[in-house]
């Protein structure tokens, strides 16, 4: 349990003229980073540069870190299915790490994938860190490492109340959280459930995507996931302040949005005599129906004002499914890999930090326009919404 990292001068809010509230769509969370990767907290207005579908916009007020610093965020964790043990104790010794470092006064919603569909963990946002830990400590029994079943296509569980509150339990709540990690940490082999993945199968392979029935099944059951997920989004976006979604995934989604789905559309592969296709045509088929859902995705979270990250990749241009759309709403893509706990861990300190951006409408752009926020600052790095 920390204070929110704050780097800066308290400069309060910066005003070019006065207004009144601006619609949310004039209105950004933007990260600035220097060249190590720490927080720059005293950007003035004069030194970001705002284009909406490629034409100046004049910045109109610009909050720092330090103001934003004592406004409450709010946390979405969403386990999707995680295939292998391993990765399964790597992401959740890291979401209970997470959870020990969220600021005081910010809210958790967890929720899961279960036996058909993704369910709610809680009623609502929480500020309570015992019924995180309650929530968390469910998880490894009920999350499966496939998708299996069916999905409803909206979130099962204890729903989501957008007007549920509760009260902070404090150091009994902290207490929780750090007793649930130290025994993730110090579980016997298997706690996590699942079974070990199979070494070296080819992607391809495991896709079965020498049957093209079969791949189009799979983006159907994929679809309908995306579908559960927007939904949250949806739910989330009224909620005031800044909105984080995270996403714990390693599935047939991430599969599907993996750069080698774009490869196989020109390899060239051997044809059977009245086959009803194989590996290219269905790289065709995923790779036009994945880029449709990322798409929506980032779409839906850019409107509904909300950061969306993602831990599922492997590494560089290996993102997973909700990775694909991170980076166009200002999040971060983090691999599931050896060290996760401490990268993920001290992230939220980083990317809770931002300031808050408010621009001139000029003209009416169409939704999806492009959004281009940077600043004049040199070798400062600014991280942002590229959807408008």
């Amino acid at each position: 349990m920390f204070p929110r990292l704050c780097i800066g001068l308290a400069l309060g809010v910066v005003g070019l003229m006065a207004s009144q509230p601006l619609p949310a769509r004039n209105q950004a969370w933007v990260l600035a980073l220097d060249g190590r990767g720490g927080v720059v907290g005293d950007l003035k207005p004069e030194e970001f540069q705002v284009k909406v579908a490629g034409k100046p916009c004049p910045v109109l007020q610009v909050k720092t870190p330090a103001q934003t610093a004592d406004a409450a965020q709010s946390w979405v964790l969403v386990f999707e299915p995680i295939r292998d043990v391993n990765f399964r104790a790597m992401a959740f010794i890291a979401a209970a790490d997470f959870l020990t470092k969220v600021p005081d006064g910010d809210r958790v919603f967890m929720v899961a994938r279960g036996k058909d569909s993704l369910e709610s963990l809680m009623p609502g946002f929480s500020a309570r860190r015992s019924l995180w830990a309650e929530a968390l400590a469910k998880v490894p029994d009920l999350l499966p490492e496939a998708l299996v079943g069916q999905s409803k296509e909206t979130l099962q569980g204890a729903g989501f109340n957008v007007a549920f509150t509760d009260t902070a339990d404090g150091p009994e709540g902290q207490e929780a959280l750090n007793a649930l990690l130290g025994k993730f940490k110090g579980a016997a082999p298997g706690w996590a459930r699942g079974t070990l993945d199979l070494k070296g199968v080819k992607l391809l392979d495991r896709l079965n995507f020498d049957n093209p029935m079969f791949v189009m099944g799979l983006i159907s059951a994929v679809t309908r996931e995306t579908k559960v997920l927007g939904s949250i989004i949806d739910l989330a976006a009224p909620v005031p302040g800044q909105k984080h979604l995270i996403v714990l995934s390693r599935c047939e989604a991430d599969d599907l949005s993996h750069p080698e789905i774009r490869r196989a559309m020109s390899m060239n592969f051997k044809r059977e005599k009245g086959d009803a296709g194989g590996p290219r045509e269905s790289a065709v088929v995923a790779h036009r129906d994945m880029t449709i859902l990322h798409t929506e995705l980032k779409t839906r979270a850019v409107a509904g004002g909300i950061t969306l990250y993602s831990v599922a990749g492997s590494g560089q241009n290996v993102l997973g499914h909700v990775g694909q759309a991170a980076m166009a709403t200002g999040g971060y893509a983090f691999p599931m890999s050896a060290g996760l706990e401490i990268t993920f861990g001290q992230a939220i300190q980083v990317f809770g930090s931002r300031y808050s951006l408010q621009w001139k409408e000029e003209g009416k752009p169409g939704a999806g326009a492009t959004l281009e926020i940077t600043t004049t600052r040199k070798d400062v790095k600014v991280i942002a919404p590229t959807l408008w």
